[in-house]
């Protein structure tokens, strides 16, 4: 995905460029993870949707790079909820300067990424309704972060599941690609492209889970949802189907305990279940991309669409 991999090293630039590391402890804190790399996708979902609507991203590159500073804010702080010790291959932000300063530079991308997208060299009502979306967007963040929470102590649906991942990864992709059509006042592409973002989130989120068995270096603990006990839609179907886990909720376990667990996912078919799923809403996505009409961007995007379920790691 040479493409892809282009506009990254732009978004990389752009981060050091917005986001700068000042020589002051918090923001060595807020820019760790951010330095540690990424794949970038969210802003690069951005520039795509830019291009096929035929506008320059480099009008809105700060709202594009606020985009990666509210996922980053929220992998920080899910890092903290979930006692993560290892994210991109590094120590987790909490692990490295502790949990009160993990929690100040959380906010303080948060707060940073507001005041980019102020910075848009757009209609200036227009900023406004992009400000509006987002802070909706990281709301409705927090109430799937809180749904995930809720489903610890209790056993949960596929529905459940479903609404959960759509409010965790789904509402930032589906914002990635709507803040372009809102800075640019072309509204009417809003609610495909919305869909777009949501149905591609979740096949993005499904496959992750998947990956948390079957990836390949995936730069945190192999197993960890497995361990930590996380409704996934995988163990979902495991459960339905009467399979009994031996690593699941026990915080910890060897490598040998996971492999055999992960054989029992694979042999009853929870993760094939979960794979045809991700791919079905994937596909879902992609029907809202014919409102761009054809160009090379949208082309690019249907590509990095499908990397979404076809990546291994």
């Amino acid at each position: 995905m040479i493409e892809i991999k282009e506009r990254a090293k732009i978004v990389d630039e752009a981060l050091k460029y917005y986001l700068p590391e000042k020589d002051f402890g918090l923001y060595k804190a807020a820019r760790h993870l951010i330095k540690a790399g990424g794949k970038r996708l969210r802003p690069v979902i951005a520039m795509l949707v830019c291009e096929a609507i035929g506008e320059d991203y480099n009008k809105i590159m700060p709202a594009i790079v606020a985009i990666e500073a509210i996922h980053n804010f929220t992998l920080i702080h899910d890092d903290i909820m979930d006692r993560d010790e290892m994210r991109r291959n590094v120590k987790t932000v909490h692990k490295v300067y502790g949990e009160p300063v993990a929690i100040l530079a959380g906010d303080t991308l948060f707060a940073e990424a507001f005041s980019l997208i102020a910075k848009c060299d757009v209609n200036a009502e227009n900023v406004r309704k992009a400000v509006e979306l987002m802070a909706d967007v990281c709301i409705k963040i927090c109430e799937g972060q809180y749904i995930d929470i809720t489903l610890e102590n209790r056993m949960a649906s596929e529905e459940e599941y479903l609404e959960m991942v759509k409010l965790k990864t789904g509402v930032l992709i589906a914002a990635s690609a709507t803040i372009p059509v809102i800075l640019f006042g072309k509204y009417d592409l809003f609610e495909p492209l919305w869909e777009y973002g949501i149905n591609a989130g979740i096949g993005f989120q499904i496959h992750d889970d998947v990956l948390d068995l079957i990836g390949e270096d995936m730069g945190k603990d192999w197993g960890s949802d497995l361990v930590k006990g996380k409704k996934t839609l995988i163990v979902i179907k495991a459960f339905e189907k009467g399979v009994e886990l031996e690593t699941f909720g026990r915080g910890k376990a060897s490598n040998e305990e996971i492999k055999k667990d992960v054989e029992k996912l694979k042999a009853c078919g929870a993760i094939d279940y979960a794979s045809k799923k991700a791919r079905e809403y994937i596909t879902l996505a992609k029907k809202n991309l014919s409102k761009l009409g054809e160009s090379e961007g949208r082309k690019i995007l249907e590509s990095l669409t499908d990397y979404l379920v076809e990546r291994r790691k």
